[in-house]
């Protein structure tokens, strides 16, 4: 379905009527004629099609996150900007491209453009670098040569190059102009993006919308992925285009305190956000078990709870989190919420009725122990063949006051696990009380045997992964030392 829309491809605007369902990759490559992105997976996972997208963050301030555009749809541009390899090539190379020349890491070429925008990415972003950091910046872009030791040199070589740069994109942009990491011309645009033709229709994700032709899409993370090629009557609306929808803020409802996440949060809001962090200390440690930087700068919790897949790492976060959803109704506009656990009815099945949207995510504000846990075929950037969540609160007297305990890949549907909850409220951490709960958790589900583990590898891992729970919980104890003597 075609609407009006206004962005800026590297530095030029377009403001014209799109298909908005239609994919920016196909936009760029296809109509722009920019061949430079490539279209490799098609499904995001590989970033070769990696292009660097501008915007106001939910505060106002501007953002840039290197993202994939085979998962990006047109219609979510409008206010927006991208930079592919031609914008940050249009004065000769940079930096970035000696770098990767220098070190003999482009070898066949093909996915060197989008690694060249991920490392231009992490110069732009405003934290501090290191070797780490630039590497990490780079997770979601796949090298079908396996040059990665020749691509390591070169990220290397940048981190140490660039380590003095400032904190906050403001304050880099002259330096990296100075620099030529990015064109002077490209970056007078960069802190500016254009303004919207229109807001976002909805701030919010559904599934049964009134209009069957309209679909709901929060980062196209898993849409795009299912639909590569939307038919072209399909109405979308993007929940992330109302500033609201990305907000992260504490709420009260009577006596209890909350923090809610609005529709459009990503799960790179998630970790980010500071009241989470707050409730939860150190749970940003977990943000890279989950996906690859260019999908979790996209991808939306709420999208991602919809989409109602037993096995999503952030559900049994959440879940252990003690998350509520809260549903709004399209006629009348009321509110309801429902722990999120009891949102799924089914493989694939929710708790909404015909018309009802999903508006937010509300957590208790109090502070907890918080632990997860993943077990996958790879070590990173992979389908959890079992995944666990794990929040304690502890009494004065090192007893633990209260749990909440999750796990996906076990059953049809994600779980809460009860039975182990009881167990663990009222007790002290020992050895004893992780192989209790190691047994319980082996006892949890019904879990199916397929293309990555049987049923009884399943259940050995949910053992193994509640000792986990307990030796990073309970580090002080050194549980490891009686659990695996």
């Amino acid at each position: 379905m075609k609407r009006m829309i206004r962005f800026r491809l590297n530095r030029a605007l377009y403001e014209e009527e799109l298909p908005d369902e239609s994919l920016a990759l196909d936009f760029i490559r296809n109509v722009a004629g920019l061949k430079g992105t490539k279209e490799g997976c098609r499904e995001g996972d590989c970033g070769a099609c990696l292009v660097l997208l501008g915007g106001r963050g939910p505060e106002g301030a501007v953002e840039w996150k290197g993202v994939t555009s085979c998962t990006l749809g047109l219609g979510d541009l409008d206010g927006r900007q991208l930079i592919t390899i031609e914008g940050l090539a249009a004065d000769g190379l940079t930096p970035v491209m000696e770098a990767m020349l220098d070190e003999g890491a482009s070898q066949c070429g093909f996915c060197s453009p989008g690694f060249i925008l991920a490392l231009t990415g992490a110069l732009m972003n405003g934290e501090r670098l290191d070797a780490t950091s630039i590497m990490t910046a780079v997770e979601g872009n796949l090298c079908r040569c396996t040059g990665y030791g020749s691509i390591r040199r070169a990220a290397e070589r940048l981190a140490l190059a660039f380590a003095d740069l400032p904190e906050g994109l403001a304050a880099r942009l002259p330096i990296l102009v100075e620099r030529r990491v990015i064109p002077a011309p490209l970056a007078a645009l960069m802190l500016d993006p254009p303004e919207p033709v229109g807001l976002g229709q909805a701030a919010f994700a559904a599934i049964h919308p009134e209009d069957p032709s309209i679909v709901h899409i929060g980062g196209g993370t898993d849409y795009y992925v299912r639909n590569p090629d939307p038919e072209p009557d399909t109405a979308p609306r993007f929940s992330d285009q109302a500033p609201e929808a990305r907000a992260i803020r504490r709420v009260r409802d009577g006596d209890a305190a909350w923090i809610e996440l609005g529709a459009a949060v990503t799960a790179d809001d998630f970790f980010a956000s500071p009241l989470i962090r707050e409730i939860a200390p150190g749970i940003e440690r977990y943000a890279a078990e989950i996906a690859s930087p260019p999908i979790r700068a996209r991808a939306t919790l709420v999208g991602n709870i919809v989409n109602a897949s037993p096995i999503a790492d952030m559900t049994a976060m959440l879940i252990a989190l003690g998350a509520r959803v809260v549903v709004e109704g399209a006629a009348d506009g009321r509110l309801r919420s429902a722990e999120l656990e009891r949102f799924f009815l089914g493989y694939k099945k929710l708790d909404l009725r015909a018309g009802e949207r999903v508006r937010a995510l509300r957590i208790p504000a109090g502070e907890i122990r918080f632990s997860f846990e993943k077990a996958a075929k790879r070590a990173r950037l992979d389908i959890a063949t079992v995944n666990t969540a794990l929040a304690v609160r502890m009494a004065a007297d090192g007893a633990i006051a209260a749990a909440r305990y999750a796990a996906g890949g076990v059953a049809p549907v994600p779980l809460r696990l009860a039975a182990a909850e009881e167990l663990l409220v009222g007790r002290r951490p020992s050895a004893d009380l992780a192989r209790e709960l190691g047994r319980l958790a082996y006892a949890s589900g019904s879990p199916i045997g397929d293309v990555r583990g049987s049923s009884e590898y399943r259940r050995r891992l949910m053992e193994r992964l509640a000792w986990a729970h307990c030796v990073r919980l309970w580090p002080e104890l050194k549980l490891e030392e009686e659990l695996l003597a």
